[in-house]
């Protein structure tokens, strides 16, 4: 192995395995041909292409991800709606 394993690379660089294996599949990490990650390019590049997400946290977040209509409410509202459905069933109460 060259470089470092995703495991090595989350220590290094103090992101979590998902986020590495999101700049990999995006691209921001240089990667030898065995499949380990070259640590001083990865660096360098993730420098120079930071993760579009983190910077949106970084600067306070865009104001149309808190609308109404954005997904992540949906899906709590749906997760809502499912977990009051299953409520009455499970406590025998219907």
């Amino acid at each position: 192995m060259e470089g470092m394993s995703e495991r090595e690379y989350s220590a290094h660089s103090g992101l979590s395995r998902g986020a590495i294996q999101k700049a990999r599949k995006a691209s921001r990490l240089v990667v030898y041909s065995d499949g380990s990650i070259n640590t001083a390019a990865s660096d360098v590049r993730r420098a120079n292409m930071p993760d579009p997400d983190e910077r949106r946290r970084s600067t306070g977040g865009d104001k149309r991800l808190n609308s109404p209509a954005d997904d992540s409410s949906c899906w709590k509202a749906r997760t809502a709606l499912t977990v009051w459905q299953v409520r009455p069933k499970k406590f025998g109460l219907h």
